[in-house]
């Protein structure tokens, strides 16, 4: 099952293409969990999920980690949640969804979750870490977001005045958005390849920390 410590490989390998020549200066560290003393940028990273999210999530990574099948998935989810499950279960670009809305729009509700996950951290920021020119923080999301969703994230973002943080990176499992709080929340994508994934995640599983 995943770990910490590879959302935090993959969270660094995934900023390749955003800080290309600088990416070299970046190393694993804690509070943020990964730091850039030469350029003065600090990241921290999260999953932008609730407890009920997360037990969906441990759901999806055993599928993964015990290849289960359809009929196993949905026996392991009931014994999970005591009762029925009346979600789907889907496979989207090599991730595997618990979705308990049934084929419902989910994405909205769990921008919100994001949000509050957000303003944890904040105040962590405030009140623990180590703070840099550039405070940034990278969020998993659990569900496909599209761009849609993340204008509603954004201006809910604005709305709260959660400035405190500079750049906002919300990896939603193909794409990655950029939100610059320095720059009225506006945003821009990167959508990854299927190859760029994979070297994502060999990069995470390998990759050692530096100390």
């Amino acid at each position: 099952m995943y770990d910490k410590e590879f959302y935090e490989k993959y969270a660094l390998a995934s900023l390749a293409f955003f800080y290309e020549e600088r990416h070299g200066n970046f190393f694993l560290s804690e509070c943020p969990d990964i730091q850039n003393d030469k350029d003065n940028i600090g990241i921290e990273v999260t999953r932008g999920i609730s407890e009920y999210s997360g037990k969906f999530s441990r759901l999806s990574n055993e599928s993964i980690e015990n290849n289960l099948s359809l009929e196993q998935r949905f026996s392991r989810a009931n014994r999970m949640f005591r009762k029925n499950f009346l979600g789907v279960i889907h496979e989207s670009n090599a991730f595997v969804i618990a979705d308990p809305q049934n084929g419902e729009d989910y994405s909205e509700l769990h921008i919100r979750e994001i949000v509050e996950k957000i303003k944890i951290k904040v105040d962590k920021l405030e009140k623990l870490y180590k703070k840099f020119e550039w405070n940034c923080l990278y969020v998993f999301a659990e569900y496909p977001l599209k761009s849609k969703h993340i204008w509603i994230l954004a201006d809910l973002m604005n709305a709260e005045n959660l400035n405190h943080y500079n750049i906002y990176f919300i990896n939603a499992l193909d794409r990655l958005y950029v939100i610059n709080a320095r720059d009225n929340f506006n945003f821009t994508k990167r959508k990854f390849t299927a190859a760029e994934l994979c070297h994502f995640t060999e990069m995470s599983q390998n990759q050692q920390t530096q100390t």
